[in-house]
């Protein structure tokens, strides 16, 4: 059974300045915490449906923690959505929803759909560990993604 985590953020940039900010790999620096390290970054370039992006990091700085993560949808300017290949989960959804609230004003959704595990232990963990990290780290990568928008 999965699990859905949702969260948005008012943002100070159009929907196709930040479809063009997320759908570019490189910007994942941008945005993560400081104890998420990305070690190595491959892909092919930005955002194009069945593209692969590999991510190998090192969270809290040393527990590894590689992705294999493929675009399942873009859709220039309001969606953005990749999927877990292979990773520490058994399923992974990110959507990014792009709603323009004007000119220069866009409403940002980040919505997760996720399975960490396939048991109750795995259930339980997903909804407590996975769902306080999913919060905190959002929280972090909606604040960055302000602050960007402030300097673009």
């Amino acid at each position: 059974m999965t699990s859905i985590f949702h969260t948005r953020t008012l943002v100070n940039a159009s929907a196709e300045a930040l479809f063009d900010f997320h759908s570019d790999p490189n910007n994942l620096t941008v945005v993560m915490p400081p104890s998420l390290k990305l070690v190595s970054l491959k892909t092919d370039g930005p955002a194009q449906e069945g593209r692969l992006i590999e991510l190998d990091c090192r969270d809290w700085w040393v527990i590894p923690m590689r992705w294999t993560c493929r675009w399942k949808t873009v859709r220039r300017p309001d969606l953005l959505e990749d999927e877990i290949v292979k990773g520490p989960f058994a399923v992974f959804i990110h959507q990014h929803r792009f709603e323009a609230q004007g000119p220069d004003r866009c409403l940002m959704h980040d919505t997760i759909t996720y399975q960490w595990g396939r048991s109750w232990w795995g259930r339980l963990v997903s909804e407590t560990g996975v769902r306080l990290y999913l919060t905190l780290l959002f929280k972090y990568r909606h604040y960055r993604t302000r602050k960007w928008a402030l300097g673009a």
